[in-house]
């Protein structure tokens, strides 16, 4: 009886036969080529980024680590081993590696080649055979915005989730000062969209040479289903369904404690404002790689009150778009001021100026001196939460190198930033807290910030601090001034004391 052995056949002869076998077989287990949906689709032309702003779930991630792929796969852009440099920056380290390699929607679910992360002595990084890499970085942090600073040139930069960044403004810059090799070096980036400056400037093309592709979660037919049914049933008829599943831009939220009409109904000509008795600029220190937010306020004198309560008028109606739990605990602190100040004058407050920058500690401190100095301020106010010592050490560095003297009062922060904020938005509801003017990103900020966004509110920080330090509202405890005594009392006006 045979065995089926073939006494002729060698064990090369074999091997062969099971690595065909082998190759046949995962060929056929494989899952079919990847086919973009047309959102996913790279625009055509020699652009130098392009934005996919999209809804969740929309394919965002899988478009652009197919990109990625291509692009490593494609002709080299740097002479000698590594022929390709790239950058992954998302909003944590862990994200990079957990999203876009990683994961289902990943690099290695689109090339098995690559491999990683791995950790190189630089940071996590991915390598393919053909020798490109590319290096992971997170943006929660001022040593992530670091990290990134030195994390070296690249060809291409991938920025997923880029709404998300904590430290977005540090972070943009630092990612395009690097993207410098090769012939064409450009970036990708996927982001669900938040009401933030460069996410509206993207938006609205007012970012060089950019593209923009958006989408909605159900533009994405291979979503599962129980994926689709959970979005929905967290985001369906909520006006930040708007943002996550449609992938829009919300001008406005409802758990804010400012809305459009609010300000718009206090809102008053710079040349009616009437004489003011006081005048202060706010400082917050980003405390890192953020923003500086610098706003300046004034205190009127005794204002009889008029009895309009259109503010409040105008939260009862709806036209305001604030949630029912909001616009009742605006009504209730917007009757409760009038009902208290009905018989007597009051003082109004004033948003004077927005000179919230991201600048190093030399530029920040002396815009803020120059501000006062514009705006004849009595008094700087800064919280000292974060490096309070060395913010006052910076504005007065750049008040002696600006030639002047000015009062740097300290606040320290013992309650949340709602907690704050509300008795101030309680003063704009009742008509006593004004802008003179249009702030834009300001009053962008003011309607669309609220404590679980995940984001700190530097130019709502810095307004808040002034209305408490013009005593507009009076159960803070004003912080010690730098320079005391009748000094803290004197104005500055033409750049000198008097």
């Amino acid at each position: 009886m045979s065995s089926g052995h073939n006494p002729d056949m060698t064990t090369g002869d074999r091997a062969q036969i099971a690595q065909r076998a082998a190759t046949l077989l995962d060929t056929r287990l494989q899952k079919p080529p990847w086919k973009p949906l047309p959102h996913q689709v790279p625009p055509p032309g020699d652009w130098y980024g392009w934005a996919m702003i999209a809804g969740r779930g929309a394919g965002k991630t899988d478009a652009c680590a197919e990109y990625v792929v291509r692009h490593v796969n494609g002709p080299p852009c740097i002479p000698g081993p590594v022929p390709h440099w790239i950058g992954i920056i998302a909003p944590t380290l862990g994200d990079a590696a957990t999203a876009c390699v990683e994961g289902p929607s990943g690099i290695r679910a689109h090339d098995p080649s690559a491999k990683g992360p791995i950790a190189a002595p630089g940071g996590s990084v991915v390598r393919w055979p053909n020798g490109a890499q590319a290096k992971l970085f997170g943006t929660d942090s001022p040593g992530d915005v670091e990290r990134l600073r030195a994390g070296g040139n690249t060809c291409l930069i991938w920025a997923e989730e880029l709404a998300a960044w904590r430290h977005l403004d540090a972070a943009w810059d630092q990612m395009r000062f690097g993207l410098r090799s090769g012939p064409r070096p450009h970036w990708i980036a996927s982001t669900t969209p938040k009401p933030k400056p460069i996410i509206k400037k993207l938006v609205a093309g007012e970012i060089p040479n950019s593209v923009l592709t958006t989408a909605t979660t159900y533009d994405n037919p291979h979503l599962p289903e129980h994926i689709r049914q959970a979005l929905e049933d967290s985001y369906n008829g909520t006006q930040l369904g708007q943002q996550e599943l449609l992938g829009l831009i919300m001008d406005e939220d409802e758990n804010s404690l400012w809305t459009r009409a609010m300000l718009d109904a206090a809102r008053v000509r710079p040349d009616d404002m009437p004489e003011l008795v006081r005048t202060v600029v706010g400082v917050d220190p980003s405390g890192g790689a953020g923003e500086q937010g610098i706003v300046v306020a004034g205190k009127s004198g005794l204002i009889l009150p008029g009895g309009d309560l259109s503010a409040e008028e105008i939260l009862r109606s709806g036209q305001a778009n604030a949630s029912p739990a909001m616009t009742e605990l605006l009504i209730q602190q917007a009757h409760g001021a009038h009902q208290r100040g009905a018989v007597r004058p009051q003082h109004h407050g004033y948003v004077l100026d927005d000179r919230t920058c991201h600048l190093p500690p030399d530029g920040w401190g002396r815009r803020a001196v120059q501000a006062a100095i514009d705006w004849e301020a009595d008094e700087l106010v800064v919280e000292r939460n974060y490096g309070g010592d060395m913010a006052v050490a910076t504005l007065r560095t750049a008040a002696d190198a600006l030639g002047v003297q000015i009062p740097i009062r300290t606040v320290t922060a013992t309650r949340g930033k709602a907690v704050r904020a509300q008795p101030v938005s309680a003063l704009t509801a009742q008509g006593r807290w004004h802008h003179a003017g249009v702030f834009e990103e300001l009053e962008s900020q003011m309607c669309t910030w609220y404590p679980e966004i995940g984001w700190s509110p530097d130019r709502i920080d810095a307004a808040v601090w002034t209305a408490w330090q013009l005593k507009l509202v009076r159960t803070a405890v004003a912080g010690q001034g730098s320079l005391g005594g009748d000094l803290a009392r004197k104005q500055i006006t033409g750049g000198r004391l008097r």
